[in-house]
């Protein structure tokens, strides 16, 4: 079904007292650089274009939050202009967080009360390695489940086409046509949203073109020795920042910060890039050399996810490479570990 962007931004006006609409805005600082702002802000939002700044991850599993008992809000949200790379890695965090003898409560919580209506990207940035990981930079509805995404927004020129990703989808559609009305897609919508996939399909290809997209991944953990992950992460400051901006990271770290007989557990982000990530109360670390912290990441992200949740780790948002204040490229550690 197609809406205009007109009404579409009607309708976010009609019902933002009912839910927490999150859209992306561009940074004032920097234009290209996209963030998630409650709306209405003072400016318009993109809702296509790429992924934003920060992984959806910031607003699911926020990066300090009280476990016990659970600081997340039941008022329903509504989050606009996620990109596949983000979905793909919500995939990752369901599965790590709600599934089996665990559930996240706080992630429980935030997932129930979310509606999320994604978009195709339109353009890419120069980290933005989806093409790598064989994800496409649109999301795609191609069985009966239900998909990740409860709406997809696909531009056509003033307006949108809409798919329906699951009831909760179907529920935002009829309380979309309480106030405006939808009209059915053309041939030549589809054929111009069909164009625009192959566009940005080929800027992926062109950007990525001195990436090999046929990479073992098993060869992270068989290059076990010290002298190539040394000379890979050389640059490295150990910052954490490669972890704390991945949209699939989830380690933690649990304080109890009770008080006047109130008792509070706290979930904060921890990074396994850090000295002191997992040093027991004798000062044993697991890995105190930065060269195993480094092999590890991507053991974790390309072997270990895989192993566990039939996953890969990473989703080629491209967001390490962007934010690693040395400049370490990911798509070129796994390019160089194929060569050993």
């Amino acid at each position: 079904m197609i809406v205009s962007n007109a009404d579409l931004l009607k309708f976010f006006e009609n019902v933002k007292n009912d839910f927490d609409i999150f859209v992306p805005y561009a940074s004032e600082l920097d234009e290209d650089n996209l963030s998630y702002k409650k709306f209405p802000d003072d400016k318009n939002f993109i809702i296509n274009k790429y992924r934003t700044i920060d992984p959806i991850k910031t607003l699911f599993y926020l990066p300090s939050e009280s476990v016990l008992p659970p600081s997340a809000r039941a008022k329903k949200r509504i989050i606009v202009g996620v990109k596949n790379c983000d979905l793909q890695a919500l995939k990752v965090l369901d599965s790590a967080l709600l599934e089996d003898d665990f559930e996240e409560p706080n992630y429980k919580i935030w997932r129930e009360n979310s509606y999320i209506i994604s978009s195709d990207c339109t353009d890419i940035l120069p980290t933005c390695h989806c093409n790598l990981l064989d994800i496409n930079p649109y999301p795609i509805k191609d069985s009966d489940e239900d998909a990740i995404f409860d709406l997809n927004l696909s531009p056509v020129e003033d307006k949108f086409l809409i798919t329906i990703g699951t009831k909760k989808g179907e529920e935002l559609i009829k309380l979309f046509e309480n106030y405006y009305s939808t009209s059915k897609a053309s041939a030549k919508d589809k054929d111009k949203i069909e164009s625009q996939h192959a566009e940005v399909r080929k800027k992926l290809t062109d950007n990525n073109s001195d990436y090999s997209s046929n990479r073992k991944y098993e060869v992270i953990s068989k290059t076990q020795d010290e002298k190539y992950w040394k000379e890979l992460c050389e640059e490295c400051v150990e910052c954490g920042g490669c972890t704390n901006i991945c949209p699939t990271c989830y380690c933690i770290i649990l304080n109890d910060e009770s008080e006047n007989n109130k008792f509070k557990k706290v979930r904060t982000w921890d990074s396994c890039q850090l000295n002191g990530y997992a040093r027991v109360a004798g000062g044993a670390s697991p890995r105190e050399k930065l060269w195993e912290r480094f092999r590890n990441r991507y053991q974790c992200k390309f072997v270990i996810m895989n192993q566990n949740f039939s996953k890969l780790g990473c989703t080629g948002c491209g967001r390490c490479i962007s934010v690693c204040p040395a400049g370490i490229d990911l798509r070129e550690v796994i390019q160089n570990l194929q060569e050993v």
